[in-house]
């Protein structure tokens, strides 16, 4: 099998990631690889959404809150920690397949305002003690802390500075990444982007727009429930502020900024804006403030983001090169 030229450079970033802990010692960078490569992960699914579907989706933390309870939660009980993390993949997954189910025929603004309002309702649905179920998985809203860590051999992942989970995130992020591809070249893809671009033809070409909608809200779902799942087994705790809308803003502007409807487009979004956005954490609502300023400079300087804005000045230079050929 030839490996394209295309996928050196990747397969060389990825050797460089998985030999760093051998030659550099430094917690905190290593955490914020950590989140980076996690986030950008969350990234690539929410953009399958927002980006190649079309669908103006502002719930993201929604399966990642059920990912991370429901894996805490089985965490504390005992279960092994895979098996726990599995358990929140399902949990998180089957929940978005629901809200797909329900929501949709709802288009573009409508979209937008049922989901928002579906992270307020699941916000105040799990604070109310006469659903004790709900009232128990996620503490009352107060949020879970203790959770015990990964331990296998007697050696606790999140000692030597948290190297384990970093190359747990790493494995997470290529899967995720080649999976996405795989779905994009397919014919899966295709229909994607048929929907996104015209639905109602789409449609008329005989794309099940209902089943593709529902199966993008399931895969990517699951992912996002997978980092839940990870980073609250690697805090030892989750928050019931995961939910804030300062959290769907933040993986937003991942997308605007990097470039909604490209691939790399998230990674780019994250290796710059998680940094950025630990630094501004102690900023409070300012934080919030510049990333709307931020989301509206690339609208207006580059709607198709870093990386769309770098595609388009390739394919310029590009195309007189193959005139000249012709």
């Amino acid at each position: 099998m030839r490996i394209g030229k295309s996928i050196i450079p990747w397969i060389v970033i990825v050797a460089a990631l998985a030999i760093y802990p051998s030659v550099a010692e430094n917690a905190y960078f290593t955490y914020i690889l950590i989140l980076i490569l996690l986030y950008s992960t969350i990234g690539f699914y929410y953009n399958l959404l927002v980006g190649y579907l079309g669908i103006a989706w502002l719930a993201p933390m929604v399966p990642y809150a059920l990912g991370g309870f429901s894996a805490g939660y089985m965490m504390i009980a005992g279960v092994d920690p895979f098996l726990s993390i599995g358990v929140g993949i399902i949990a998180g997954a089957l929940t978005s397949f629901a809200f797909s189910l329900l929501s949709n025929r709802l288009r573009g603004l409508y979209m937008a305002l049922y989901s928002f309002v579906f992270v307020l309702f699941f916000q105040q649905l799990i604070i109310r003690q006469d659903v004790p179920i709900l009232f128990k998985l996620f503490f009352g809203g107060i949020g879970m802390s203790g959770v015990p860590d990964i331990t296998y051999g007697g050696f606790e992942w999140r000692l030597g500075d948290s190297v384990a989970y970093y190359y747990l995130a790493i494995v997470i992020a290529v899967i995720s990444g080649l999976v996405l591809k795989k779905i994009l070249n397919s014919k899966w893809g295709a229909a994607f982007r048929s929907i996104r671009d015209a639905e109602v033809y789409a449609s008329t070409m005989g794309v099940s727009v209902f089943r593709m909608k529902v199966i993008a809200f399931l895969i990517s779902s699951a992912f996002i429930a997978t980092v839940g799942a990870v980073l609250t087994l690697f805090y030892g705790a989750i928050a019931f502020t995961v939910l804030d809308i300062s959290n769907m803003i933040l993986f937003l502007t991942f997308l605007v900024f990097g470039g909604l409807g490209t691939f790399f487009g998230p990674v780019v979004g994250a290796m710059i804006l998680v940094p950025l956005n630990n630094y501004l954490t102690a900023y409070g609502a300012w934080r919030i403030l510049l990333y709307g300023i931020t989301i509206l400079v690339v609208v207006l300087v580059a709607p198709t983001g870093i990386v769309g804005r770098l595609q388009e000045i390739a394919k310029r230079r590009t195309f007189p090169t193959a005139r000249a050929t012709d």
